[in-house]
């Protein structure tokens, strides 16, 4: 049985949502080692700063890929993650196909232009990446050194190269996202970024390794935990709060992704050996989240704190060695610890179970279309309303505070903003997230028409409600299409709905830099090429930091 929309949509639980079996890191992960793609370098050609560039050849299950990267040296100053940005330290993308010189140059001449460039319809992906200014050269250096990095030099960031776009789907005249389906080993939604950002990360292990070799010839390679520890960085903003309210067929999919394996995995009796196998992830998560002390957490749990929770699961779990019970009756024991605690648990019991893998993959392609139902009535619209939107009503818009902040995109940087009513500019071109008023007032105008009369002529009479109504009958069979938010609240947090996401991508490490951005880390202890290749897609959650031996 899934959990009821009000409570999978609460802001506060989707912020404590964390990655899963089913997120897109892991599922491309399992495909790649199940399939056994292999990865070689083609072209190979840098300086000992590491400026040049190079190819990397993907056969997918019989699908030809390249991966072309173009790699610079940015001055300090130079390096911002904003999309205002000109320059980067990395670009790339990823290609179907052969890469004969010719369209090399092209790709040379294009990539590293991003925004200003153009793409052919038989490239995929463009990315773009800057090195870490904290712990890039220093990487660097302790291999040149013939050593391995230091634990504590490091902390809790584990990345030496950070990504800040993924672009496709049609932008810059890239492939669409109906080629991208025609291509079986990408035909999943989100595989193919997925595919470029993991090359981008095994990129940075070369790179560095490349660039420690040029200053010592017996420099040391990434070895032991290290090997595939590090991940890839990334920083998120408030851009993605309005990509997935504008999205509710895209959110309906990725809420669905997270609550049908968790119905499947509460309704499962346990036993001695499931039992066993949870304890001994939620051992792997209580140490892992106990060594995460140094991360900037702050509104959620520290790393410590959430692990001194997980204990209190643990013991509760240790009581039943045996099983003999459904995996819901324990989910209801530890409400008392808390959403994010609940998350973790969560994570840890859909990863007992693989049979819905499949299943769970197709849900994510949408139908996003949207229409009016003309020859729908009033009364229909408003038996809609009272059924999926009766959580707009705790909403009063008659208080300043519920509609105190306003969306805009700023024209200096061109990144979606929040503003203060009636202080700050841009009010004028106010983006239309605000489901929750627009359903308020549509309400109120729709009390006083007819239930016979046809929404057709509700809407000549009141066509500013024509957005509004489209949605609320497009999604009308979507189970998990509405956040049970008011984005323009003075007190709303973006953070919930990025962290959301973030977990969906397959991200974890997330450190809030404020109300509305944070950083995080990609693929940390995922399988590198060479892992891949024999079929390796061995268990990577809550990867440990690397011990002194490595």
């Amino acid at each position: 049985m899934t959990r009821p929309a009000d409570a999978a949509l609460a802001p506060a639980e989707l912020g404590a949502a964390r990655y899963t079996r089913h997120s897109f890191a892991r599922s491309f992960l399992r495909q790649a080692a199940r399939e056994r793609w292999t990865v070689s370098t083609v072209r190979w050609e840098f300086d000992d700063n590491g400026h040049g560039e190079a190819v990397y050849r993907i056969d997918a299950d019989g699908t030809l890929l390249h991966f072309a990267v173009f790699s610079t040296v940015l001055q300090e100053n130079e390096r911002t993650d904003r999309v205002i940005a000109k320059r980067w330290d990395v670009t790339a993308a990823l290609v179907e196909g052969p890469v004969p010189d010719d369209r090399l140059a092209e790709l040379r001449r294009e990539v590293p232009r991003q925004e200003a460039g153009r793409a052919d319809a038989a490239t995929l992906v463009w990315t773009r990446a800057n090195r870490s200014e904290r712990f890039f050269d220093y990487v660097v250096a302790q291999l040149a050194a013939g050593a391995q990095p230091d634990c504590a030099t490091m902390g809790d960031a584990c990345y030496i190269l950070r990504s800040t776009a993924f672009y496709s789907n049609g932008k810059f005249g890239l492939a669409d996202f109906d080629r991208l389906a025609e291509i079986p080993p990408l035909r999943v939604p989100y595989r193919a970024q997925m595919l470029a950002a993991w090359l981008l990360r095994e990129f940075s292990y070369d790179l560095a390794e490349h660039c420690a070799a040029c200053r010592n010839p017996a420099a040391a390679t990434l070895s032991g935990d290290w090997r595939r520890y590090l991940g890839l960085g990334n920083a998120t903003g408030l851009g993605m709060v309005p990509f997935v309210v504008n999205h509710p067929s895209i959110l309906d999919a990725w809420c669905s992704a997270r609550e049908l394996p968790l119905a499947h995995a509460l309704d499962t009796a346990a036993d001695a050996g499931s039992v066993r196998r949870a304890s001994e992830l939620l051992d792997r998560a209580r140490r892992y989240f106990r060594e995460r002390d140094t991360l900037t957490t702050a509104p959620y749990l520290t790393g410590p704190e959430l692990a001194d929770r997980l204990d209190g699961i643990a013991r509760i779990l240790a009581e039943f060695p045996g099983g003999g019970f459904r995996w819901r009756d324990l989910d209801d024991r530890v409400a008392e610890f808390g959403a994010e605690a609940q998350a973790v648990l969560h994570t840890v019991l859909v990863e007992l179970d693989d049979s819905l893998d499949t299943a769970i993959e197709e849900l994510l392609t949408c139908d996003q279309r949207r229409r009016v139902e003309v020859a729908q009535t009033c009364g229909q619209l408003r038996d809609l309303l009272a059924d999926r939107y009766d959580w707009t009503r705790e909403f009063d818009f008659t208080d300043p505070d519920e509609q105190a902040r306003f969306w805009f995109s700023a024209e200096d940087n061109e990144e979606p903003r929040r503003g203060k009513r009636g202080q700050d500019p841009g009010e004028s071109m106010e983006h239309p997230i605000d489901v929750a008023r627009a359903v308020h007032a549509l309400r109120h105008d729709l009390a006083g028409a007819d239930s016979g009369r046809s929404v057709a002529e509700f809407l000549l009479e009141f066509p500013w409600h024509r957005g509004i109504v489209a949605r609320v009958q497009s999604v009308a069979g979507l189970r998990y299409g509405e956040v049970r938010a008011n984005l323009l609240a003075d007190d709303f947090l973006p953070l919930h709905l990025q962290r959301f996401q973030l977990a969906l991508y397959g991200m974890e490490n997330y450190s809030p830099q404020s109300t509305d951005w944070l950083r995080v880390t990609l693929f940390s202890g995922a399988p590198r090429a060479g892992d891949v290749e024999p079929g390796v897609d061995d268990d990577w959650l809550f990867t440990r930091k690397p011990r002194k031996e490595s």
